[in-house]
C-alpha cells in the first residue's frame, strides 16, 4: 500500500476549501455554457496616426540649433529648432525706431492743430488753414497705426525664429542641420502625435450593410480589446476590390499602439449561440491548446480549438467541447492531481 503523497493531500485539501462553484474529485469545475454571443468577421487594419504635419519655417534665416532627432518624443510647446534671429531683431529695432518717430509728429501734428483751431475761433486765420492742421493729425495718426502694424510684424517674424512642438508627438522626420540657410516655406521637421490613433482597414462589399448598422468596431491587438464606435466610412467602393475603405477612431489613451502597425478589426455582423468557458480554464502546453474534463469522475486533458475573447474572462470554444461538460477553472491544480494519480497506480 503506497502512502499518499504529502503535496497531493494538501492540493485537494486546498481545492475542496475553496469558494465558488462546487468541487468534483476535489477540483473546481464550471461548466461550459451556450450563450449568445456577437458573429465577428476579422479584417486587417493598419494603424495611423490622426495628427501627422511637417513644420515648416515662417521666416527666413540660418539654422543656429536642433535640439531633438528622429525618433525623440517631443513635449508640446517644447523648442524643437531655432533660427538665428540676427536679421529679425534688426527688423524689430527698425519698427519700433520708426513708430517713436510716428509718436513724435503725431504730437507735433495734435499741437499744431490745437494752435490753429484757437486762432480758428478768434478768426484771424481761414477755415482752410484749419482744415489743413486737421488732415496733418490724421496723416500722424495713420502713420503711427501703420508703425504699430509694422512693429507686430516684426515681433511676430522674431517669434517664427524659434520654432516649438504645436502638439506632444515624436519626431519622424528632420530635414535641417544647422548652418543651413531656409527661407518662408522651407520644411524643417515632421511628427506624429501618439495621442490621437486610427485604424484603417478595408471592408468587403458583402458586408458593408451589416457593418453599418452595428455601428461598432474592436480592434484587437495581443494583449487587449478596443471598442470604438466612431467610424468613418468612405462613401466610394475600390474599383478593382469592390471594398470600402473605413477609418476605425481609438478613444485616446495608452494602447501600446505604434502607426504602421498591423492589428486585427473585428467587426460585428450578427449574434449566434456559441459555447463558452471561462479562460480561466483553458490550459497551453507549448502549441497545444486543451482544457481538463471532468467524465466518469475522472480528469482528462482535452484538446479545443478557441475563437474570440470575450469580456468578463470568457472565451468562445469553436471546437472540441459540448455544452455542458465540466471543465476545470484551475489546470495547474488538475495537472498535479492527474500526476499523483498516474504515480499512484
Amino acid at each position: 500500500m503506497k502512502i499518499a503523497n504529502p503535496l497531493y493531500t494538501f492540493v485537494l485539501a486546498l481545492l475542496f476549501s475553496l469558494p465558488g462553484q462546487a468541487a468534483i474529485n476535489g477540483v473546481e469545475t464550471g461548466a461550459a455554457q451556450l450563450k449568445e454571443v456577437p458573429t465577428t468577421y476579422l479584417l486587417e487594419g493598419v494603424v495611423e496616426a490622426t495628427q501627422k504635419s511637417t513644420i515648416s519655417a515662417q521666416t527666413s534665416g540660418v539654422i543656429k540649433e536642433v535640439h531633438f532627432d528622429v525618433n525623440d518624443f517631443v513635449r508640446k510647446g517644447q523648442l524643437v529648432v531655432l533660427i538665428d534671429d540676427t536679421q529679425q531683431r534688426a527688423d524689430l529695432r527698425q519698427a519700433e525706431a520708426a513708430l517713436n518717430e510716428a509718436h513724435a509728429r503725431q504730437q507735433e501734428a495734435k499741437l499744431e492743430y490745437e494752435r490753429v483751431l484757437k486762432v480758428y475761433q478768434r478768426k484771424v486765420v481761414p477755415k482752410s488753414s484749419l482744415d489743413k492742421a486737421s488732415a496733418a493729425l490724421k496723416s500722424a495718426q495713420a502713420r503711427v497705426q501703420s508703425a504699430r502694424a509694422a512693429v507686430a510684424k516684426a515681433r511676430e517674424q522674431l517669434a517664427y525664429t524659434r520654432v516649438r512642438a504645436p502638439y506632444s508627438g515624436i519626431l519622424v522626420e528632420r530635414h535641417v542641420e544647422p548652418g543651413e540657410a531656409v527661407s518662408i516655406g522651407s520644411p524643417l521637421v515632421a511628427g506624429i502625435s501618439l495621442e490621437k490613433l486610427r485604424v484603417v482597414t478595408h471592408v468587403p462589399q458583402s458586408l458593408i450593410r451589416e457593418v453599418r448598422d452595428q455601428k461598432r468596431a474592436i480592434v484587437v491587438t495581443e494583449d487587449s480589446e478596443i471598442v470604438s464606435d466612431k467610424m468613418t466610412f468612405f462613401p466610394f467602393a475600390d474599383v478593382r476590390s469592390h471594398s470600402f475603405v473605413l477609418r476605425v477612431e481609438l478613444p485616446e489613451g495608452d494602447h501600446d499602439l505604434l502607426p504602421g502597425m498591423f492589428v486585427k478589426v473585428a467587426m460585428e455582423v450578427g449574434r449566434q449561440n456559441k459555447v463558452v468557458i471561462p479562460f480561466s480554464a483553458v490550459a497551453f502546453r507549448g502549441e497545444v491548446t486543451g482544457v481538463y474534463v471532468l467524465e466518469d469522475q475522472k480528469l482528462h486533458f482535452r484538446h479545443v480549438r478557441l475563437g474570440r475573447r470575450l469580456p468578463d474572462n470568457e472565451v468562445v470554444v469553436v471546437s472540441g467541447l459540448r455544452a455542458g461538460e465540466l471543465v476545470v477553472t484551475d489546470p495547474v491544480a488538475a495537472a498535479i492531481i492527474i500526476k499523483q494519480e498516474q504515480a499512484e497506480e
